[in-house]
């Protein structure tokens, strides 16, 4: 994959940023630097960097995607930040609020960055006219499928429930470990059950939270939570596996079908030319009719040693030209509007539900509606009441209850 220099934009940013001291490091944990999805553009944008800076080094820190939310949080909120901060929807708002976040506004400013290079959603690391974060990415689900398997089954792509548990259910071969579906079916995380199962919960029309009020009752959450254990019961998805793990069988072409993100394309494609090819996407097809997209934002730590060196390495990323090459490496909508599609939709047909689902006004946020300042906390009860429905015979309905309960509670602690 061609990667063009960022000299000449570099240069341009460095006549108007402030000098930064000779050699600093800038310090990045987080899950990217391991995310097969993610790290190919993560590393390739660290070495064209550090080429055309060699007065900053990046200081990749892996962590796994699991424990790395709560160890940022619990550094941010000691004041031993690192100096990347890497934020989804759910994360953005709860930093802001609690002011463990860098405003970026000067940094922007000398860079010639204005939110209005950004898709509305960018808008969620504001307040009071302070950006807290740049909007990086931004990822929406449809349902992915291999359209071999789905072919050769003798059906068509599900565009409805029916549809989809007819095909869920003929496409499971268990003596040849193959999948009709996947999605998250393991303890411990809460973090990625609550990712992976969004685009039911979601796609269904249900939610969690409604302009800060708690919805797990709606009755459109119980019935994806019911299917949920459905497909958990009877063994319709990869149980006891962690999220890297089904997505390489879904890659492998063993499981048919997965509601993922476009980094899923791209991994298909890398992995096998030619099931790349037969790779479709299309809209979830549950029966609300609408999916979510999930943001990713980079800001810096309040707490931060090396601030002007970071704001450097988050100024470059989103420069146009760094943000086509996250396109073309990662196969991931980038959060500038001036991006285009066109060359990579032309070699890449199952992109066109992305951009649809990205520029859907039924396409809703990741994160809790009226609730993301304590986002994280929402998270942990949410998995904890599912966990408890897969794994401990716990009703949909009770489970539900049981959480709608626990958010109530805790939506009443932060309005005291």
């Amino acid at each position: 994959m061609h990667i063009k220099s960022t000299m000449g934009i570099v240069l341009a940013m460095t006549l108007v940023a402030a000098p930064i001291a000779r050699g600093a490091e800038v310090t990045w944990p987080s899950y990217v630097w391991q995310d097969p999805e993610d790290s190919p553009f993560y590393k390739a944008f660290e070495k064209g960097f550090e080429e055309a800076n060699p007065d900053i080094d990046i200081k990749e820190i892996p962590m796994p995607f699991g424990s790395f939310w709560d160890k940022q949080f619990l550094d941010l909120s000691s004041g031993n930040s690192a100096d990347i901060v890497t934020m989804f929807d759910t994360e953005v708002r709860s930093y802001i609020d609690k002011d463990l976040l860098e405003p970026l506004n000067p940094h922007l400013e000398k860079a010639g960055i204005s939110l209005d290079d950004f898709y509305p959603g960018a808008r969620a690391a504001v307040k009071d006219g302070k950006i807290y974060g740049i909007n990086l990415i931004i990822n929406p689900r449809t349902l992915f499928y291999h359209r071999g398997m789905i072919e050769k089954a003798g059906l068509k792509p599900p565009t409805n429930l029916s549809e989809f548990t007819t095909a869920v259910e003929k496409l499971r071969n268990e003596s040849e470990g193959e999948f009709g579906f996947a999605t998250w079916a393991k303890a411990g995380d809460p973090n990625t059950l609550y990712l992976e199962t969004a685009p039911i919960v979601f796609g269904f029309g249900g939610s969690f939270f409604e302009k800060g009020e708690p919805t797990a009752t709606k009755p459109e959450t119980i019935e994806a939570l019911r299917f949920y254990k459905k497909l958990y019961d009877q063994s319709l998805i990869p149980k006891g596996m962690d999220v890297n793990g089904y997505r390489q069988i879904f890659v492998q072409g063993k499981i048919a079908m997965y509601a993922g993100g476009p980094y899923m394309g791209a991994l298909v494609e890398k992995a096998n030319a030619e099931r790349g090819k037969e790779l479709a996407a299309e809209q979830l097809p549950f029966p609300g009719k609408r999916t979510f997209a999930l943001s990713v934002f980079m800001g810096i730590g309040k707490s931060a040693k090396n601030k002007d060196a970071a704001a450097k390495v988050l100024t470059s990323m989103v420069s146009r030209e760094w943000q086509n090459n996250l396109l073309e490496i990662a196969g991931q909508p980038p959060g500038r509007r001036d991006v285009d599609y066109s060359g990579y939709l032309a070699e890449h047909p199952w992109f066109k539900a992305f951009i649809e689902a990205a520029k859907d006004p039924n396409t809703v946020s990741y994160a809790p509606d009226g609730a993301e300042s304590y986002a994280p906390e929402v998270i942990k009860i949410i998995g904890g009441n599912v966990e408890a429905m897969l794994f401990n015979n716990v009703t949909p309905e009770d489970a539900a209850a049981k959480m709608q309960k626990e958010l109530v509670a805790l939506a009443m602690s932060h309005k005291k």
